[in-house]
Order: structure tokens, then sequence, then C-alpha cells
């Protein structure tokens, strides 16, 4: 009898950690997925990061650019454009449908996003 108890509680405790996993959104979640428009310093500009590894760009003025992006961690991104010579790091911060990104590079520009999709 002890061992089917002990089962019982080994398994609903497997489900209530699964349960609440799957509440938290699992821990792993792409928190740049969707799309941002805003402004790249005084220019518009819309970022689309497809929550794989892919993101696009398009500015006010019809520039398109396609890269790739890897979430270092809960605050930083490092981000390549295929028109960029190399990997730039940004730093960000969500709150809410705000995304705000910058980098610790001289002459990078800053963006102030409000996500849209």
């Amino acid at each position: 009898m002890t061992k089917k108890r002990t089962a019982v509680v080994l398994l609903s405790m497997i489900m209530l950690l699964s349960l609440l996993l799957a509440a938290c959104g699992g821990g792993g979640g792409d928190a740049l997925k969707g799309t941002w428009e805003g402004l790249r310093d005084s220019t518009g500009i819309t970022f689309k990061f497809d929550g794989k590894g892919g993101c696009d760009t398009e500015d006010e003025y019809g520039i398109k650019d396609t890269g790739t992006y890897t979430i270092v961690d809960d605050s930083t991104v490092k981000i390549k454009m295929s028109y960029w010579d190399n990997e730039i790091a940004y730093n960000y911060s969500i709150s809410g449908d705000k995304l705000v990104m910058d980098s610790d590079e001289p002459l990078r520009p800053a963006y102030d996003l409000t996500k849209t999709k």
C-alpha cells in the first residue's frame, strides 16, 4: 500500500509541476517574438522577430534587411543583419508592449519600439 501511495503522490507532484510550467510559459519563451514598430534614433523602423532566430527590418524609406538574432539572457540580444559588418550585442528591456534596445558600442542606433502583433 505504501508503494502505491508514493506513486500517486509522485505522479501528482509531476502533474502540478507541469501545470505550473505551462502557466509560466515554460520558462523559455522568446520575449522578442512579434512585430515591433517605432524609432531608430529619429527614423521610423519595423522589426519582425520570428521566434526562431530570424528577423527582418524595414525603415520608413522602404529599406529592408534580413538577419538573425540570439537571445543571450533576459537583457541581452545579439543581432546580425545582412547589411551590418558584425553581429551587435544590444541591451534590451520590455515593459508591457514597449521594447527598448541600445548598444554599448559607440555610434550604434538605439531603438524605441511598440509591439503591434
